[in-house]
Order: structure tokens, then C-alpha cells, then sequence
């Protein structure tokens, strides 16, 4: 019977919660913040990272500068190993 009908599984779940931005929340979590820096106080909710227009983007320019060394440093590697292997091979070659 089983070749007839063969056992089909399930598809995965997909558990996907959105992020929605809400600018008045944000704008109510900015004052909450700026009254506690006025009154010296310092509440670790408030702090903290938040998401918002162009987030990805600040941190993709953060980490910039080390993917652009780590792409000098690989391609000048890659020069250094096709110059030893080329004097390798003249060499014996030669």
C-alpha cells in the first residue's frame, strides 16, 4: 500500500515574528530618554539598541574598514603565494 501512496511529510513551520517600526513609540522612548538625562538618572531599559531607518546601513559603513584590510591582506597573500610558486617552478625548471 505504501507504494501506492507514499508518506509525504510535513512542510517546516515558519516562525516569523515581524518588526514593525512605530516613529510615536520611539518618539515617547527619545523623551523618557532626555528627561532621565536631565535628572542624572540612568535606566538600563532605555538603553540599549533600537532599529530603526538605516540601522543595517550605519553598521554595514562601520565594519567597512575591516572588510577593505581583510580584502588587502587576502589579495596580497594571493600575490606572495603566485610569486613563490613561480620562482619555485623557474627554479627547478631552470
Amino acid at each position: 500500500m505504501s507504494i501506492l501512496f507514499p508518506k509525504v511529510k510535513k512542510p517546516r513551520e515558519w516562525d516569523y515574528r515581524p518588526i514593525y517600526y512605530d516613529p510615536e513609540k520611539e518618539e515617547r522612548k527619545e523623551k523618557l530618554r532626555e528627561l532621565q538625562m536631565q535628572r542624572g538618572e540612568s535606566d538600563s531599559s532605555v538603553k540599549g539598541h533600537t532599529l530603526h531607518r538605516g540601522s543595517f546601513r550605519e553598521a554595514a559603513d562601520r565594519n567597512k574598514s575591516d572588510r577593505l584590510r581583510n580584502k588587502k591582506h587576502s589579495s596580497l597573500l594571493f600575490w606572495v603565494i603566485v610569486l613563490a610558486l613561480l620562482i619555485f617552478v623557474f627554479y627547478f625548471l631552470i
